[in-house]
């Protein structure tokens, strides 16, 4: 191979590079997706005899709301209301209704969800309860998102799941776009400061559209405090998008 060809194809691919990695500027809005009402379906196999549950999960402005139903050909069937939220790496869905057990866990495994109780929930044979979520009853909801990439590498964050605004960073992850935020801090009832919510944005480059981003994944991390108090830690929540919101650049910032 001649100097020559080797110095034109080094420059080619620096140049394929570099087009690669383009570092976004000014800003770019879009919106984001989520579920605000969530059905999931699934059976449990006791006594011999399948059982029907549904569980229902709603987002609303009374707070985050659960109902579960179930029937069974032994058993009367049941009616449950109560709450729910997302707990360290599942949902935690709890009816204080007085009745056993009260506390139950939806944990995401694939494309289905198991659903369990601290003291286990099986089937006959000792397999796990799980359930699908019934996309056809289910509902999503639209949120804005807006990223102004300012001077080096900051970033304001602007919608997305968040309440406020938020201030950020963002590197480069081989060709994907890396923005870390992190919500303002909140003093708690004792007066002593509150670590909030870190929300992670996953973004590449449209190879098909210029100025136009896709969002790949959104991972939120809360802070978690054992039992006791006396240990913090952070449990996190993602959200992969399969159809990429598109965010589009704009002139104004």
């Amino acid at each position: 191979m001649s100097i020559i060809f080797r110095i034109i194809l080094f420059l080619l691919v620096l140049g394929a590079v570099s087009c690669g990695r383009q570092d976004p500027e000014g800003k770019y809005a879009g919106e984001i997706k989520d579920w605000i009402y969530e059905v999931f379906d699934g059976s449990v196999i006791s006594n011999g005899e399948e059982g029907k549950i549904r569980l229902i999960l709603r987002q609303t402005p009374d707070g985050m709301l659960a109902n579960m139903s179930f029937e069974h050909p032994q058993i009367k069937t049941t009616n449950r209301d109560g709450k729910w939220e997302v707990g360290d790496g599942e949902r935690q869905i709890r009816f204080n209704d007085g009745r056993e057990p009260s506390d139950y866990f939806l944990i995401k495994r694939g494309i289905r969800f198991a659903f369990q109780t601290k003291e286990g929930l099986s089937n006959d044979d000792g397999s796990p309860v799980l359930l699908m979520r019934n996309d056809g009853l289910s509902r999503k909801a639209s949120y804005p998102l807006i990223l102004t990439f300012n001077a080096e590498d900051q970033v304001l964050v602007t919608g997305g799941g968040a309440d406020a605004e938020m201030k950020g960073s963002w590197m480069w992850s081989g060709s994907t776009v890396v923005i870390t935020a992190k919500m303002t801090s909140e003093a708690n009832s004792a007066g002593r400061e509150q670590e909030l919510e870190t929300y992670k944005y996953f973004l590449q480059w449209d190879e098909s559209v210029t100025k136009e981003l896709l969002l790949e994944k959104m991972v939120v991390m809360r802070p978690f405090r054992t039992k006791d108090g006396s240990k913090r830690q952070s449990w996190m929540s993602s959200l992969s998008f399969k159809d990429k919101p598109r965010l589009v650049a704009t002139n104004s910032i």
